[in-house]
């Protein structure tokens, strides 16, 4: 098998020119170029590519941590971060935390320990300080946001709330419920969706009852239970708001209790992900922009690994209502 010597030495120059062309770092001239290159197509040269990352101190791997890897809105992220990723030529370590802390530290220490390159995370079970004092490239999705040390991308949640609030008055509810993060220490910029919404619902005349939940739970079985029990204490709530396959999940036992959609009660949910195009009646939704986050996300992780100093901490894209048969 050919090494970097044989191309050098096919080609005519030295084996440090094989390297800036194969690294497409320093200068070379095009026509030195397209010697080396046609020397590692008649050599069959495949570069030793754990060999170069450990030169470069590289390792080509960024770490994506999310609570839930089953849950549709992680999963559409998670999909479009790798994608984004590879067409950048890194590959992606996906780390499922489960609420562990024990697992989001083990992948804090990864980073610490050169391991991955940089770390995209939309989960918080650790305290900010542990993010904070790894000094490596990390962005956020929704969760940490520190000034300075850590950028977080986001969209205008405070907006998606309002959205979902409005369609429901405009379509005549007056008891809206809707399940709602129950509050940490720390403030994450998705809860700026509940307030949006219960303060539109408010200012319309309409009472808002809020029914909290654990942010991290994604247990189809528990969401239920909640559900069940929210319609025996709600019996005549005419409007729902929530994340997708919550309001999946509440309207397929609406209608196994004989509740008719739109006519008794009215959904809209929040994300967007593609679960919730699938259902019938069709669901009025807010959708978030899960491509263009995950593509900024990287984007953005990728020129703090290069040495770019981010230009701002926040970036924050903008939702969309769009309409469906539960609220027509």
């Amino acid at each position: 098998m050919a090494g970097i010597q044989d191309v050098a030495k096919k080609a005519g120059v030295g084996i440090g020119t094989v390297s800036r062309v194969l690294n497409k770092n320093g200068y070379v001239s095009e026509e030195t170029r397209k010697k080396v290159e046609k020397a590692i197509e008649d050599l069959n040269y495949t570069p030793n590519e754990i060999a170069r990352n450990l030169i470069q101190n590289r390792t080509n791997i960024i770490a994506i941590i999310v609570p839930d890897v089953a849950y549709p809105y992680f999963a559409e992220l998670t999909s479009e971060i790798e994608k984004c990723l590879r067409e950048h030529g890194y590959k992606a370590m996906i780390c499922n935390t489960s609420e562990e802390r024990s697992n989001e530290q083990a992948y804090l220490d990864m980073l610490s320990r050169n391991m991955v390159d940089g770390i995209l995370t939309a989960t918080h079970s650790l305290n900010i300080e542990n993010y904070i004092k790894t000094h490596k490239p990390i962005v956020s999705f929704d969760t940490i946001e520190v000034d300075g040390e850590i950028p977080v991308i986001t969209v205008d949640h405070k907006r998606g709330g309002e959205l979902a609030a409005q369609e429901l008055l405009n379509a005549g509810c007056r008891k809206i419920l809707q399940f709602r993060n129950r509050e940490m220490p720390e403030h994450f910029t998705f809860f700026d969706r509940h307030e949006g919404f219960e303060k539109t619902v408010k200012e319309g005349g309409s009472e808002c009852i809020n029914e909290y939940v654990n942010w991290n739970d994604f247990n189809l079985k528990h969401c239920e239970s909640v559900i069940e029990e929210c319609i025996r204490k709600y019996p005549d709530v005419d409007g729902f708001f929530s994340t997708d396959s919550a309001v999946l999940s509440y309207m397929k036992i609406a209608q196994l209790k004989g509740y008719k959609i739109p006519q008794d009660i009215k959904f809209v949910a929040y994300d967007g992900t593609s679960i919730v195009y699938s259902a019938y009646p069709t669901v009025t939704v807010v959708a978030q922009p899960i491509k263009e986050l995950a593509c900024s996300g990287v984007e953005l992780l990728l020129d703090i690994i290069n040495g770019k100093k981010p230009d701002k901490y926040r970036i924050t894209h903008k939702v969309k209502l769009i309409k469906g048969m539960t609220t027509s």
